[in-house]
């Protein structure tokens, strides 16, 4: 029998209702589903679903079992799950309990045609691409990877930060600006783009450069390719910084460098007939939405 994940979050939203229908689709279609142990504890107080349901946790997991994973919530529910999978292959899918939800857009009703696909072979995916930290001080190992970005950012102090960054030993810039982002394709409609980044498409081998508030108005986002390493110093008035992997927080130091590469692995979204990256973009966006179209 096949096996299916499901990580969610133990918070009240609107699908925690719905997970029956969820289970009681894939049980019909042969799958044995697996509940992350926290939020099936939740689930349960809640009679949301059945009492003594196989659970999983991050210690005692081997997610090259599961046939895929589901990630019930919002987008930052999402990048959590992509930690659990790191290098495993294993593809997932978000089904969207947030409020906008770029990445994790499915409905509940869509997951039984995905699992039907799935038995058939015919399943979608759309790969990702990952950046990857590496840093004196191991900040995030094992899990020093991001699927949306790099944030660093001024940390205790209203001043700005000076931050130096190269590009393969050769010197791009010294930002002096609140903070700066280092995006891949899919993080480029997060953080970045609500700092002025561009819109980057998924299959681009791209990372995106953006200053979070720079002094410089003259300063814009960068794009440049995801094979070229980016190396970030940090200096100010403070004696620590603030870095963010995806939505994972860490302090760092001055003498500390920040080596940001392409992660060796990818990000495999199942992608549900009627999705893709045009219509979210589209939908979420509100693109269109003009009495001329």
């Amino acid at each position: 029998m096949k096996k299916i994940a499901i990580y969610g979050k133990p918070v009240d939203n609107l699908l925690n209702s719905a997970m029956h229908d969820l289970f009681r689709t894939m049980k019909e279609r042969g799958f044995q589903v697996h509940v992350y142990e926290r939020y099936a504890r939740f689930l349960e107080e809640k009679g949301h679903i059945p009492s003594g349901t196989p659970t999983f946790n991050r210690e005692n997991v081997e997610i090259e079992e599961f046939a895929f994973l589901v990630s019930v919530g919002g987008d930052g529910t999402f990048l959590d799950t992509s930690t659990m999978i790191g290098k495993s292959n294993v593809p997932v899918i978000g089904i969207n309990a947030g409020r906008l939800g770029f990445i994790s857009s499915a409905e509940v009703n869509e997951m039984a045609a995905v699992c039907d696909a799935f038995t058939a072979g015919t399943l979608r995916y759309e790969r990702r691409s990952m950046l990857q930290l590496k840093t004196e001080m191991d900040h995030f190992a094992p899990h020093n990877f991001a699927l949306n970005e790099l944030t660093v950012l001024k940390k205790d102090t209203a001043a700005m930060v000076r931050i130096d960054v190269s590009l393969n030993d050769g010197y791009l810039n010294s930002y002096w600006a609140d903070g700066l982002i280092v995006s891949t394709p899919t993080g480029s409609t997060a953080y970045s783009l609500s700092c002025g980044g561009p819109i980057i498409m998924p299959g681009s081998e791209n990372f995106v450069i953006t200053p979070i508030a720079p002094h410089n108005l003259n300063v814009r986002p960068v794009v440049v390719s995801n094979t070229a390493e980016i190396k970030i110093r940090v200096s100010g008035r403070s004696e620590k910084f603030l870095m963010a992997l995806d939505n994972r927080p860490s302090d760092f130091g001055p003498e500390e460098t920040l080596r940001i590469t392409r992660a060796p692995f990818d990000l495999r979204i199942i992608q549900p007939d009627g999705h893709s990256f045009l219509n979210t973009l589209r939908n979420k966006l509100a693109w269109g939405y003009d009495k001329r179209n």
